[in-house]
């Protein structure tokens, strides 16, 4: 398959995605993320933006003393930017000259937005017909609900992933972060492939609908209900009903997972920690509120990183309730190469996780047909992009000259930097 020319200068020709160009016409995170893990795949993602605003995440707090955004420094990374007024008809136009050169197209536009601007199926089609497209929205094409906006809280509690996560007087929970923008996000990604599989000749489109990925995790639950014909309880199972499967208080404030849902984890944490004698309480539905007791009550007898060091190593399941600092500077993370640095615009580095984190270590199992023993990453080594810093280079490496670059400047069709 012919896939052009990524033209960063920054993609490695061994990654798995070089040569393949991304449109990415996505506004904050489903859409970034999806783009993020093609770059990190090394596919050459184009950020169309609108000149005037760009991409609300570029407006995120907190920043950096420099006033650069963390959440864009993260999310957009390994991309580049070109500014375009769609509303423009030169503008439109540019666009549908980049499509031709382009293989795949991803979108967040509500459905009919894109006919709007006379950019629908038909059109792109005419432009290329073998371009992958795939579209993200909340609820889906052809229901009742296709022009209703949501984000990921909304699907969350539309697809009865909230409804799980309630605490012991009923409440709902909300969210710690957003999930569904992130499953979203990878549905986007795994339709990219299976279009650049399937769709070199006649094109391939998807639309990834932000309810259908929140629902398709409701595998246990989903479970539950097909044997019952009932909502699975709050807390259930894996939410805090079982003793031997919950959060622990330590001594100093800090917690501690207990993971021991086999009998040989739990009994082995058990015999650690002097209570031999409860591993027949493992399960007992009534004795779940007198298990938790006692172990809430010896958790608390020593501090967090003391339980650790008696416990972790030892066959229990048990971990730490790490913070975001703490799981991006542990050991086993960065050891690995899981957690990189990343650089802002202003040349200082932080600490993130790999846009695709197996890729850092693809040894002789994970190996993808070269043999390197990793691929590397360009999205860690790329800042994101200012709005419209590349709009000329890209330009002029799709073989649109000087004069018609000024022109299509002047007309206010786009952002030339």
């Amino acid at each position: 398959m012919d896939r052009g020319v990524a033209g960063s200068g920054q993609t490695d020709m061994s990654a798995p995605l070089a040569g393949v160009r991304v449109l990415d016409l996505t506004r904050l995170l489903p859409g970034n993320y999806a783009t993020l893990i093609l770059a990190g795949l090394g596919a050459d993602v184009i950020k169309i933006e609108d000149p005037g605003s760009g991409d609300g995440t570029r407006f995120v707090p907190p920043w950096t003393p420099a006033g650069e955004s963390g959440a864009h420094a993260v999310l957009n990374r390994g991309k580049r930017s070109v500014g375009v007024d769609l509303k423009v008809p030169a503008g439109r136009e540019l666009f549908l000259e980049l499509v031709g050169q382009s293989q795949v197209m991803i979108d967040s536009f509500r459905p009919g937005v894109l006919d709007r601007l006379d950019l629908g199926s038909d059109v792109l089609a005419g432009a290329n017909p073998s371009l992958v497209h795939v579209t993200i929205d909340a609820f889906g094409s052809g229901g009742p609900l296709e022009h209703v906006p949501a984000h990921d809280l909304n699907t969350a509690g539309f697809a009865g992933i909230i409804g799980l996560a309630r605490d012991r007087d009923g409440r709902p929970a909300m969210p710690s972060m957003p999930v569904v923008d992130h499953l979203s996000g990878l549905q986007a990604v795994i339709a990219v492939l299976v279009g650049l599989r399937v769709g070199e000749r006649d094109g391939y489109r998807a639309e990834v609908a932000m309810v259908d990925a929140a629902a398709s995790i409701l595998t246990l639950a989903g479970g539950y209900f097909a044997a019952t014909g009932q909502s699975p309880p709050a807390p259930e199972t894996l939410s805090g009903q079982l003793a031997c499967y919950s959060l622990y208080e330590c001594r100093d404030g800090r917690w501690i997972t207990v993971g021991g849902l086999e009998s040989k984890f739990f009994s082995r944490m058990l015999a650690l920690m002097g209570l031999e004698d409860l591993v027949g309480q493992q399960y007992e539905p009534g004795t779940q509120e007198d298990l938790r007791e006692t172990l809430t009550e010896r958790f608390r007898s020593r501090d967090r990183d003391e339980w650790l060091e008696l416990l972790m190593i030892e066959d229990t399941c048990v971990g730490p309730v790490n913070d975001v600092g703490e799981a991006l500077t542990e050991s086993n993370l960065r050891d690995r190469g899981i957690v990189s640095d990343i650089e802002f615009r202003d040349g200082t580095r932080a600490p993130a996780v790999r846009s695709v984190p197996w890729l850092a270590h693809a040894g002789p199992i994970g190996r993808i047909g070269h043999d390197r023993p990793d691929v590397p990453d360009h999205s860690i080594r790329q800042p994101a992009p200012r709005l419209g810093e590349h709009t000329e280079a890209i330009l002029r490496s799709v073989g649109v000259d000087a004069d018609r670059i000024a022109q299509l400047a002047a007309e206010g069709a786009i952002s030339a930097k």
